[in-house]
């Protein structure tokens, strides 16, 4: 049970306390459905607006312009005017603190990999017996 709001969090029951919330909001920041795969994209370097959309199959230009808007609130990327092309377009790239993100995100992918099997396995049975209950 996750402790109510205004409480110790350092009483967590699991121990896991601050720790626990701030994990929370890393996966909350990141965890949006565009998210992931921009920061990916930008993460191989400075990219133009419809590059990234066409790079992105299936995502909304409205959706796409809403998560660089979020993303570059958060500090994770910027955009700034690429005026080395005959026309000057914008290219957005990851920040320091973007970048940063590689390590975390490396050891959740990598948990998943390892660990998606047991996931399936376990929603599987779950959905097993609640097919038996009805």
């Amino acid at each position: 049970m996750c402790p109510a709001g205004g409480g110790n969090l350092n009483n967590h029951p699991r121990g896991h306390g601050v720790g626990a919330i701030f994990a929370g909001r890393f996966l909350a920041l990141v965890g949006a459905r565009w998210c992931l795969p921009i920061i990916e994209q930008l993460g191989e370097g400075g990219r133009r607006y419809q590059d990234l959309h066409d790079a992105l199959d299936g995502i909304s230009y409205k959706v796409l312009t809403e998560t660089l808007r979020r993303v570059e609130r958060d500090g994770l990327s910027t955009r700034r005017l690429d005026g080395g092309r005959v026309e000057t377009t914008t290219l957005y790239e990851l920040t320091d603190l973007g970048r940063s993100l590689d390590q975390p995100l490396a050891a959740l992918a990598e948990w998943a990999e390892v660990n998606w099997k047991a996931v399936e396995a376990a929603r599987e049975q779950w959905d097993a017996r609640c097919q038996t209950r009805h």
